[in-house]
Formats: C-alpha cells, structure tokens, sequence
C-alpha cells in the first residue's frame, strides 16, 4: 500500500473506469465525489467495484478495493476529502468544472491541505487551465505550489455493465499529462505518463481519435446504423474516414515538422481498427452526443477543416461529415436539443463559426447543405 489519496470528482465512467482503476489498482486509496447519492451510498456500501477490460486477448476483470465515497452537496465533507488528497482528479465533463471549481478552492486554501496537483481530465482544450480559471474566480488566489497540468486521457467506456458498479471498458488507454506544469515527484502510477508536448498528443488525440469516432457517429446515424462498429465497418463510411485520417495526418505532419504524416496516418488507421473491431459496442448515439459542442470551430471536424482547406488538402470527406451532423434531429442523441435550438436560432454558420478565411470551406458545406 502506498498510504496516498486521489480524491476524484464523478464517480461515472472515466472517473471509476480510467481514474479510479489506474490509481486503485497502484495501491492508492480513491475517494470519489459525486452528486448522485445513490452511487455515493452504493460505493461506501461495496467499498470496492469491479472494471472488466475487454480487448482482442478477452475479457478479464480486476477489483479496485480502498474504495469510498462523498456526496458532492455535503460541502464541508467534500471539502476535508479534497484537502486530505495528494491529487486531485475531474471527470465530470467540461460543463460542470464551475461547480465544482469552489469546493476544490476552499480545499486549497484548507490549513494542512495536502494537495499537490489537480487534474482535469475532461475532453476539451484546455481542461486544467479551464478548472484553474474556475477556481481563481471562487477564491482571492490560487496557492502557490500547486500545479495544474493539462491533461489527455482517451479510454473508450460505452458504460456500466448493469451489474451495480461495475464498468466495462477497452482494454487499450491514454492517460498523459503536461510534465512542465506537474509540482513535485511523478506518482509512479503505470499508465499514468508525463510528457514535454502534450500540445501534440492532444491535436492528435482530438482529431485522429474523437473526430473519427463522431465523423462515424455522424454518417453512422445518417443511414441508420445503430454502433459505431457497423458505421466504421460500412465500405461508404469507411471511405470518408479514411479520406479524413490522410487529411488530419497531413495537417499535423505539417504542423509539427517532427512527426511523418506515415506515422499519423498509422495511428489513426490503427483507431479506426478499434473502432470496427466491436470488442464492446458503442452506441452511435452515445458518441454522437453534445453534437453542438462537436461541430464547434475548433473542435474535431470542423478544426482539422479548416486548416486543411487553408493548405489546399481534401476536405470532402470532412465536409460530408460535419453535415452530416448538423442534419441530426434525432431525439436518442443526447444534447440534440441544444444543436437544434442553435440551428433555429442563427443557422449552420453560426454553429461551426467561420471567417470570411474560411470562405471556400463556407460554399462547400453550403453546396452539400443546399444540395
């Protein structure tokens, strides 16, 4: 036992199936925090749960133990549990980093606190630096000697198993963590990676592994396939996608000059390889979901996008798919609600956010839009 805490805000899928199992499974003891009282009970009540990792090799299942947790509307209790941690861990989605912002505030300033870092381990850019910013507006200052690294994590988690706290994951992940901005000793936790250019691995993560999986979600849905397995594996889709991996690897392979486009073309067919492999079946629903924040200016599809179009690469197979999403009206899409109330209110353009820039790019959405 290594007698070190991580307390982890959102005891959902990444929190018990990424966060909780890489640093229970270390010997660190895991307090989670959430706002769901039943799972909060459950968890105090097991006091362990069960992660089945599921990969070409099988299946097979391992016990986190040292387990417990706090219910996120008993402030006071949630704020010693945050104090008494040597890290502290989000995985309760970009949205809610607000509020749980104060609650890790007034941890920090705790007489005694022992926090070292704190981790947002949300799929947005950035994610810590957004927590911290949340966090300096809950309190006076930040406290000196606390490091907030930005984060990557990628772990396909479709869910729970149905079976109580278990949770059923791929076998494959990506924990990574800016080295610059971490205070103090590495954790000696495997999986858990410090790395000097992150900046990279992000943009690579954000567009060769999130951008095909809701380019898939996307088409996928638009012809009536019901897993992201199916829409990868349908010789159509599979096309564009393809199409998009050479496109992405060129964008990058040009941006950090160190990288070959061979090499990110590799990483991205080896994750569409995953994708169509069905060792767990993904919803295309599930992946489609927040499409509003998807088809932002500067996310997965619409990023690589634009800068593709700027440097003279293929963008139709992008093109295809960022329609794609825009034509949801699919009331199984979770957030559909909030792309169709942007539609209606200022239109595509307004969702994706070009520039007079962007212009070519502009009339070729709007040709496959009219047409």
């Amino acid at each position: 036992m290594t007698g070190r805490r991580v307390t982890v805000f959102g005891a959902g899928n990444i929190g018990r199936g990424l966060i909780g199992w890489l640093f229970g499974r270390a010997g660190w003891e895991v307090v989670f925090v959430d706002i769901s009282q039943e799972l909060v009970d459950l968890l105090n009540r097991e006091g362990s749960y069960r992660v089945v990792e599921v990969g070409h090799g099988g299946r097979s299942t391992e016990t986190i133990g040292r387990v417990s947790a706090v219910s996120g509307t008993d402030t006071d209790r949630a704020v010693r549990a945050t104090a008494s941690a040597d890290l502290v861990c989000t995985a309760v989605g970009s949205g809610a980093l607000g509020k749980v912002a104060p609650v890790i505030a007034a941890a920090l300033r705790k007489d005694g606190s022992r926090v070292g870092n704190v981790l947002a381990c949300e799929n947005s850019d950035p994610n810590t630096a957004l927590l911290r910013d949340h966090i300096s507006g809950a309190s006076s200052a930040v406290p000196p000697g606390v490091g907030f690294p930005e984060t990557m994590v990628d772990r396909l988690v479709p869910g729970s198993t149905g079976e109580g706290l278990t949770v059923e994951v791929e076998s494959a992940f990506d924990f990574k963590i800016a080295e610059e901005a971490w205070v103090g000793e590495p954790p000696g936790v495997e999986g858990f990676e410090l790395v000097p250019d992150l900046v990279l691995h992000r943009k690579k993560k954000l567009w060769l592994v999130n951008g095909l999986h809701a380019g898939a979600a996307f088409l996928g849905l638009a012809v009536g396939h019901d897993s992201i397995a199916e829409a990868v594996s349908d010789p159509t889709i599979r096309t564009r996608l393809d199409e998009m991996v050479g496109t992405m690897a060129g964008v990058l392979a040009t941006e950090f000059g160190h990288r070959s486009d061979a090499e990110l073309s590799g990483y991205g067919r080896s994750n569409l390889e995953r994708f169509a492999g069905g060792a767990l079946t993904d919803p295309v629903r599930r992946v489609a979901r927040n499409p509003l924040l998807k088809l932002g200016p500067d996310e997965r599809l619409v990023g690589p996008a634009r800068e593709a179009a700027r440097m003279g690469l293929p963008t139709g197979a992008l093109c295809d798919a960022i329609v794609a999403g825009l034509s949801l009206d699919d009331p199984g899409v979770p957030g559909i609600d909030k792309l169709l109330d942007a539609l209606a209110g200022g239109g595509w353009q307004s969702v994706v956010g070009l520039d007079p820039a962007d212009g070519p790019l502009l009339r070729m959405l709007e040709q496959r839009i009219d047409g």
